[in-house]
């Protein structure tokens, strides 16, 4: 259980507690689809986490990556600095 626990994060937390309250709203209303949906969310934050994808885990939208390739190629040009007096 404490093995468990210490695999717990923020992201999995806050899609877990999203999950439940999915399943648990589907149960009350008697709705399928909330319910369904729910599940799949549920374990969809259990394999987001272990594999880390997702928003949450440095996936989501654009991420700027840096190469040196590209920045290699280009020139530096010294600054010349001029006294004002």
């Amino acid at each position: 259980m404490r093995k468990w626990l210490s695999k717990l994060d923020f992201t999995l937390t806050f899609r877990l507690i999203l999950s439940i309250a999915m399943i648990y709203t589907g149960y009350l209303q008697n709705d399928r689809i909330s319910f369904l949906v729910g599940l799949l969310l549920g374990v969809y934050a259990i394999i987001a986490n272990k594999y880390k994808v997702g928003c949450g885990y440095d996936g989501c939208g654009y991420t700027p990556r840096y190469d040196a390739k590209k920045d290699a190629t280009k020139t530096n040009h010294p600054i010349d600095y001029s006294e004002v007096k």
